[in-house]
Formats: C-alpha cells, sequence, structure tokens
C-alpha cells in the first residue's frame, strides 16, 4: 500500500513502515525469547500471584505439619537354606533366588508378623497406634465428614457415651497403624533387606526397627526348630533317619559310595552263582561291602551333624541397628520450599501461555492485519482518565488539556488511508466498528477534522444511533426537522450541513435520528441523493460514521456506497472471532477494506507489554507554547471553540469554504 506522507508526520511515516512490512510479518510466525518475556511481562502480577501464594503456602504447611522421624535397620537373609529330614530338598548349597527374597519380604510385612510386633511392644497401650487406649482420642475412627458435621454442631453430640470395642480389635487397629509406619525394601538382587520406620516420636521409631530386625531373626530360628522336629517325624515314619537319607540324600560323596556299593553287590551275585559263600573271592566281596557301608554311616553321620547345627542357626542376620533420629525425616522446609518455588513457577508459566492463548481480544495491528489481511493504519490512545473525568468540561467548547495524542493519532490514521493501492483518490470513506464503544464515534470525527485541516473540504455524516462521546455534537441542538424536510424534498443540502466557523472547509450532518426510527426514511435512494449532494455543494471528502456491523445491519448496506471501509477495533476488548465476523460480513456485501485502527489504546500497558506497533504518546506541551499556537489561528480564540478541531500540531492555512455550502 502506497500513502501519501508529508515530512513532517513522523507518526503517519511509522504507520507506513507498520503496513510495509505486513508482507514480510505473513511469510512465517515464530516465538522467541522475546516473545515469551513479553508474556511474562503481560501476566507479571498473574505469575507474581501464583508463585508467591503458592511459596507462602509451602512454607507455612512446611513449619505448621507435624514432624515425623525415620529409622532404618538392615537385616541379610543367609545364602544356605538347607532344611535337615526334608522330603524335597536337598543336602546341597542353594542360593536364594528373587522369589524366595520376594516371599520373605512378604512375610515381614504381614499381619501375623505385625501382631507379633505389637505384643512384644504393647503398642495397644500406645494412644498413637490405638485410639481406644486411654489418653487416646476415641473418635479418632470418625471420617472428615463427621468431623466437619461435629464442627459446624449438625452432627452427634461430643457427650454421646462411645462402645469401647474388645481387646481383639483393639489389636488388629494397632496392627494397621503399624503396617502403614514400616517399608520394607531391598535393592536390586540384593538379600539385604531394609526396614524403615516413620513415627512422630524418634525414640518410638527407633525402638520398633530394632524390634522388627530381631524378632525376624527369632521367627527364622524358631521356624527352623518347627521343620526340624516335623522332619524328624516323617524320617521316623519311613523306616528310620539313614533309610531315609539312602533315598533321598543327592550328596555328591554319598552318590558315589551308593554306586560303588551297588556294583559291588552286583559284582557278589555274579561270584556267587559260580562260588560258596566260604570261597576266597565271596569273603573279598563281602568285606569290600562292608567298608562301603561303612563309609556310607560315616558320611551320613557327617551329613546329620552339619544339618543339626545348621537347624541351630536363623536363616537372617542383622547387619545394621536402628540409630536414634535427630532431625525429622519430614516435613523438610530446605526441599519443600523450593520445590514449591519451582513448580509453582512452572505452573505458572503453563497457565499463563494458557490464558495466552486462549485470550483473542485484539491488542496488536499485526495480528489484525494477519487476521484479515489488510494493513493496520494506526493506533488511537485512550484519553487519560483525569481529563475525562465528571468534573473537567467536555461538554463545554474550551478546551481546558493541551493533549495533542488523540489528535495526532487520528491525524496518521487518515495520512495512512489516503490513498488505495491503486493509488486512486478516496472520496467517501466509511467508518465502522464490530461492536460499539462511545469512543468509535470520536476517532470518526477526529479523522474527518484531520482531513479538513489537510486542506480538504470535508464533510462529516454521523449515522451512528448508538451514544458517543464527541463534545461538538453534544453540545448543539439536534434537530430532526431540517434532516426530515430534506428527506421528504422539502430543504436543500445547504439547510441540514452545520459547520464549524473556526475549522473552514468541514462541515457534518447528524443523522443518528433518522437511524432510529423503525421505519426509516433514509433508504438507499436518499443515501446516494445525500452524498451527490454533498459532492456538488464542494465537498472533496466523505466521512460516513456507521453503527458497529455485529450491532446492526446499517453498516452492510451502506458499504456499496463508499469507496473503502475502515473497520475499528477497541483495544481489549474486540475479540478476532468478533473482528473475522465483521469483515466478512463487510465483504460479503462487496465492502473494500482500507485497513484497521485500533482503538482506546492505552499507551503504557501497550508499549511495557511489547504488542508492537507505533502508538503515539506525545506529553502536554506548556502553557506558553499553547497561547502560541492559539495565536497562530490554528485553534479557537472564543469560549465555544471544539475540542475535537484540535488536530494539528502547529498552524496550518485556511482554506476558502465552497460558496454553496451552508
Amino acid at each position: 500500500m502506497t500513502t501519501f506522507v508529508p515530512d513532517g508526520s513522523l507518526s503517519a511515516r511509522a504507520h507506513h513502515r507498520e503496513t510495509i512490512d505486513f508482507a514480510v510479518q505473513q511469510s512465517g510466525a515464530t516465538v522467541g525469547l522475546f516473545d515469551l518475556w513479553a508474556v511474562v511481562k503481560r501476566r507479571f502480577w498473574f505469575l507474581a500471584s501464583i508463585i508467591i501464594g503458592c511459596t507462602l503456602l509451602s512454607a507455612v504447611a512446611s513449619f505448621s505439619l507435624p514432624k515425623t522421624y525415620t529409622a532404618s535397620s538392615e537385616v541379610v537373609l543367609e545364602r544356605k537354606d538347607v532344611r535337615p529330614f526334608a522330603t524335597d530338598a536337598a543336602l546341597t548349597s542353594i542360593d536364594r533366588d528373587r522369589s524366595a527374597a520376594e516371599t520373605e519380604m512378604d512375610v515381614l510385612q504381614s499381619r501375623k508378623f505385625a501382631g507379633r510386633i505389637v505384643d512384644r511392644l504393647n503398642l495397644i497401650g500406645d494412644p498413637s497406634f490405638n485410639p481406644y487406649a486411654p489418653g487416646g482420642d476415641k473418635s479418632g475412627d470418625q471420617g472428615l465428614v463427621d468431623d466437619i458435621k461435629e464442627f459446624i454442631g449438625i452432627g452427634s453430640s461430643s457427650t454421646t457415651v462411645r462402645v469401647v470395642p474388645d481387646v481383639r480389635t483393639q489389636r488388629d487397629h494397632a496392627i494397621s497403624a503399624l503396617l502403614s509406619q514400616f517399608e520394607v525394601s531391598r535393592t536390586g538382587e540384593s538379600l539385604a533387606v531394609r526396614l524403615v520406620v516413620t513415627n512422630q516420636n524418634p525414640k518410638l521409631a527407633q525402638e520398633i526397627a530394632n524390634t522388627i530386625a530381631t524378632l525376624y531373626v527369632e521367627a527364622s530360628l524358631e521356624f527352623k526348630q518347627d521343620e526340624r522336629v516335623a522332619d524328624k517325624e516323617r524320617a521316623l515314619n519311613t523306616g528310620g533317619a539313614v533309610a531315609f537319607l539312602r533315598q533321598s540324600m543327592t550328596q555328591p560323596l554319598l552318590i558315589t559310595l551308593r554306586n560303588e556299593e551297588a556294583r559291588l553287590l552286583q559284582s557278589k551275585a555274579e561270584l556267587a552263582a559260580k562260588y560258596g559263600k566260604n570261597h576266597p573271592q565271596m569273603i573279598d566281596a563281602d568285606s569290600q561291602i562292608a567298608g562301603i557301608r561303612s563309609m556310607i554311616e560315616d558320611e551320613v553321620q557327617r551329613i546329620l551333624s552339619d544339618l543339626e547345627a545348621e537347624s541351630l542357626k536363623p536363616s537372617a542376620r542383622i547387619v545394621s541397628t536402628a540409630e536414634l533420629p535427630n532431625s525429622p525425616s519430614f516435613p523438610k522446609p530446605g526441599l519443600i520450599i523450593p520445590a514449591a518455588f519451582a513448580g509453582s513457577t512452572l505452573l505458572a508459566c503453563v497457565l499463563a501461555l494458557l490464558l495466552e492463548t486462549t485470550d483473542t481480544r485484539v491488542r496488536s495491528g499485526q495480528r489484525a492485519a494477519q487476521l484479515l489481511r489488510i494493513p493496520n493504519l494506526g493506533y488511537v490512545p485512550k484519553i487519560p482518565k483525569h481529563l475525562t473525568s465528571p468534573g473537567a468540561k467536555r461538554s463545554s467548547c474550551i478546551p481546558d488539556w493541551s493533549n495533542f495524542t488523540s489528535a495526532e493519532a487520528e491525524r496518521a490514521v487518515y495520512m495512512a488511508g489516503r490513498y488505495s493501492d491503486a493509488k486512486q483518490l478516496r472520496r467517501i470513506v466509511m467508518v465502522t466498528s464490530c461492536v460499539h464503544n462511545i469512543a468509535n464515534a470520536s476517532t470518526a470525527w477526529g479523522i474527518a477534522t484531520a482531513a479538513a485541516a489537510d486542506g480538504r473540504p470535508t464533510a462529516f455524516v454521523n449515522l451512528d444511533f448508538n451514544r458517543h462521546n464527541v463534545p461538538y455534537l453534544k453540545s448543539i441542538e439536534r434537530s430532526p426537522e431540517p434532516i426530515e424536510r430534506y428527506l421528504r424534498n422539502q430543504a436543500v443540502i445547504g439547510e441540514i450541513v452545520q459547520s464549524i466557523p473556526t475549522l473552514p472547509g468541514f462541515g457534518f450532518i447528524d443523522a443518528s435520528h433518522v437511524m432510529m426510527e423503525p421505519f426509516r426514511s433514509l433508504d438507499s435512494d436518499k443515501l446516494c441523493e445525500l452524498i451527490m449532494d454533498l459532492k456538488q455543494s464542494g465537498y472533496d471528502f466523505i466521512v460516513l460514521h456507521a453503527p458497529p456491523v455485529l450491532a446492526s445491519g446499517d453498516a452492510t448496506w451502506l458499504a456499496p456506497f463508499v469507496d473503502g471501509v475502515v473497520l475499528i477495533a477497541n483495544w481489549g476488548k474486540t475479540t478476532e472471532e468478533q473482528l473475522l465476523e465483521a469483515a466478512a460480513q463487510l465483504r460479503m456485501n462487496h465492502a473494500h477494506l482500507i485497513g484497521t485502527v485500533i482503538n482506546q489504546v492505552n499507551p503504557e500497558i501497550h508499549r511495557r507489554h511489547h504488542y508492537g506497533g507505533f502508538v503515539i504518546t506525545s506529553k502536554r506541551i506548556p502553557a506558553g507554547r499553547w497561547h502560541r499556537v492559539r495565536g497562530n489561528g490554528a485553534f479557537p480564540e472564543r469560549a465555544d471553540a471544539d475540542v475535537n478541531t484540535l488536530h494539528a500540531p502547529a498552524a496550518r492555512p485556511s482554506i476558502t469554504r465552497p460558496s454553496n455550502v451552508a
């Protein structure tokens, strides 16, 4: 898009550069560190509130939660676990495999084994394990709902007598509490089992850990003794220990002796068929057999002695006893607070990015250009609140503030969209918006007055029936009679066009009351006639301010009668969906969109949050310059001058108004 930019309008040049760079920006969207930093700055207070809040909560929780202490002991399972007189096991050294180790860990966590610990330490009398113990909380088995009901006064009375269960039930409570306080673990294929106990009492935690290890070693020895007695009974029932061993033992030496005995018995049988029992070879065979049997008996006795000694040893041993813990294992503020800070930071960033992606409100002209494929003509800043307060004389025509920001921005918008891409001068421009905002009419008014100040005879026609904040239109009389007479062909155009004495070449028509009637008299034919009359009256530039596209269909049917349309989006209020829908409705009626204007921009937030684009943020001029400018004739000297006619930062030459304009 080629625009006419005077040398003195730096803001217009900036807007022009933005439209020229639009095609480059469309090549691909990338997200870099600068964009992420912009998101952080936009959502700074949101991020800070989550991070600080979560960190403070974690700090309070880490110092207020009850402290728990951890004590650990360690036992090792013996690799040799030979059961004496077992009918299903050999007298060989075997290694415990994984299944055996897992089985022993299950035994350690069984309720039967935990019951022995409870009995040994008399945990039934400890209130922390048994709520029914003396001094314990007998309501400890209540649920959270019951506690809440009792707290708000709708639950059962605190004076209700509770029935104390029997000893067996209390023992089950203690066993369940104990099982929830200790863990059994091992590393890899190791046979070392670690017993970890957590309790609010460090001394009790140490005592429980050591008792578990001791009782497990004692239980393994008792188990061996019981198995030894049972195996002896089975051996006697099979004809004695020696016969039992001869049939079942698979020791290497014993197997060799048995094989040798069988060979000698076979050799003796062969000799018996040839010789008598007193034959020297028979006597020698008997002697050898007796020797082998003596060796077998000796080996069996040795094995029995080893097994007897092995049965007197436990299958586990304690390798590490629990020490008295000096510091609590939970909570640890030194770990919880940094972890909470890191986690809350990550959570806050994720939520900020989620909010950023779901927030589709338009704040960037570049984004509007990407959506509609038309350039953004500029940004119109929002007037500060202290200048629009009820105490300020906004309804008066005396300018009580000297801020040129809005006027300069509107002039830059006019200069940016003065020519089309075909370099054809636009004479009729419709200014509309997506949704209603009282500042939309002021922006359209500013564009029209900027054109008049640029030297073009300009007419402004207000067709928006919504409330606006144009002080000059509010201050004048709004009699509908002249316009109604014109629509009935009883008046000429000069009778309905109003003028501003201090701005030659500018006329305006406020037809908003006509647009509010249910059956409008301003149809398409009358609108064409009105536009033609304005052209014939000498107005070179006509600005039509139409109602919002999404609030009324007026802008859609007005689109074919104009040379171009400027679509206004309210900064931080208009969404991308609304912008797309408004453009689609205008294009459906063959409207030629010149560009967009971002209205009501907060310059400080826009710049601080890096939304991109150039927003004019000129400061208030000194009082001395104000009076000098007024003395040059660019601004009104009399008290009924309108603030919205102040559209030039310096004096502009006056133009001669056409004689046929009223």
